[in-house]
């Protein structure tokens, strides 16, 4: 009798639509980032200027006139209290771990539990999602934001929320995707604010009108740094046209493809060979269970998710195929999250059809094991290649025993961060930095140093 009386609820806990599925890949996906690689990875030259504004380590570093603060936001708990690096990606961690539950709820009666964590599952493998889980970067941060709105706009349309909960909700995430890099409207965003105009009985003018009110509340906030820091809107548009690249027609999908597996991070023409190219086969086979997830869904009433799904990630996919020249994974973060759930209802295919059920099984278990392995395996080499690319602390240290001290200028901002300097951004220059201060030019005097960092400026 004890054995028949524990069967029902061993059963129930782990239904197909059970939430004890979602909770088990986010505890997966948070030990995944425990990797003691990423807990001591230096922080990166982007992340730096993400956190200065808001870290207890005192600087003159500013964020770069094109980017949004939503990331250095969610890291501020942690940095406005200490500068401690364990901390901080211990935070991240948990943050992110979270983040990944909750844009899978958004999707709660689209798909079985089981299916949302097997999404899940799919996209928190990935090594480009557990590097950027521990990092402060937008793009992971987008793909949350673009899982959760899309699923929150499916349950809209189809009524399976209240519209007091939905609206603000919606609001929300247009305006945290925004905050996060504006150019987010048109790179996340426009497929969302597209569907409810497009799909004959999603007219839902109130969804806009939340959407509009969120990005709107974005933007708001980018003009009110703009006017605070940056000497105006017209200005801060004026320098994020200098920052490099120059916006223009780029068709960059052989170079996205040769990064998939690292580096993370290339510029046109410097791109080494394609790491660990046999990887390629398993990237396409995870292409090849979106299509036929596709198919599987095509005469369900789960198509029309899985084709915003698909057309969103496409989307923004092929904005930066066409628009970014450098090679960079993580921007196509929006993408991976969004293709894992299509990719799940690949499998569930699969793994269901009668003729062909055990050869199925067989099929999708190889597949998530190798990725899941292989994965893992990228993600150690290339934490260990970000590491080695990282010497900011011991070039600051060089530069402190040598005397230098605020107030002064580097042109590396990740190295005046730890010396505490003010720096210029990516596309500035030291004589725009050191025109804006008291005194103008004339007050500062260059500094000759002989070690990593060569030229520092100092005050007369």
């Amino acid at each position: 009798m004890p054995r028949e009386a524990g069967a029902p609820g061993r059963k129930a806990m782990f239904g197909p639509d059970s939430l004890a599925w979602l909770y088990l890949v986010t505890v997966l996906f948070v030990l995944s980032e425990m990797l003691p690689a990423l807990l001591r990875l230096p922080l990166g030259a982007d992340e730096i200027s993400y956190i200065a504004r808001t870290s207890a380590q005192a600087s003159g570093v500013y964020l770069p006139p094109v980017h949004g603060h939503g990331a250095g936001l969610l890291a501020a708990p942690v940095t406005l209290l200490t500068t401690s690096l364990l901390a901080l990606r211990l935070w991240m961690a948990v943050l992110s771990g979270l983040a990944l539950l909750l844009s899978l709820l958004c999707w709660r009666g689209l798909r079985p539990a089981w299916m949302l964590a097997l999404a899940g599952l799919i996209f928190g493998s990935l090594a480009i999602t557990q590097l950027s889980g521990v990092q402060v970067y937008p793009d992971l941060w987008a793909g949350f934001g673009s899982l959760a709105i899309t699923g929150l706009l499916l349950q809209s349309v189809r009524g399976r929320m209240s519209p007091r909960v939905l609206l603000p909700l919606i609001g929300f995430l247009a305006f945290f995707i925004v905050m996060l890099r504006p150019q987010n409207i048109v790179f996340v965003l426009a497929p969302t604010f597209a569907a409810p105009l497009l799909v004959r009985g999603w007219r839902q003018p109130r969804l806009l009108i939340a959407m509009i009110i969120g990005a709107a509340a974005g933007m708001l906030e980018w003009i009110a740094e703009a006017s605070l820091w940056f000497g105006g809107l017209s200005s801060r548009i004026h320098l994020a046209g200098q920052e490099p690249p120059k916006f223009g027609l780029n068709f960059s999908l052989l170079t996205q493809i040769k990064v998939l597996s690292g580096p993370w991070y290339c510029l046109p023409g410097q791109c080494p060979a394609t790491n660990d190219p046999e990887l390629i086969l398993w990237w396409l086979l995870l292409l090849g269970l979106v299509v036929l997830g596709l198919y599987a869904t095509w005469r369900l009433p789960e198509k029309s998710s899985a084709v915003l799904a698909v057309v969103t990630g496409a989307w923004g996919a092929l904005l930066y195929v066409l628009f970014v020249p450098f090679g960079a994974p993580r921007y196509l973060l929006p993408t991976f999250a969004l293709f894992a759930i299509v990719a799940a209802d690949g499998v569930k295919w699969l793994v269901t059809v009668p003729s062909w059920r055990r050869v199925g099984l067989a099929a999708a278990a190889v597949f998530l094991l190798t990725g899941v392995i292989s994965q893992h395996l990228v993600l150690t080499s290339e934490t260990a290649n970000e590491a080695s690319e990282r010497p900011f602390i011991g070039r600051a240290d060089v530069l402190k025993k040598d005397g230098i001290k605020p107030p002064c200028v580097i042109f590396s901002p990740s190295i005046a961060y730890y010396v505490g300097c003010t720096a210029p951004w990516s596309g500035g220059t030291i004589s725009e930095i050191l025109a804006r201060t008291p005194g103008g030019a004339k007050a500062w005097r260059e500094i000759h140093e002989q070690g990593a960092v060569k030229n520092v400026w100092v005050r007369q």
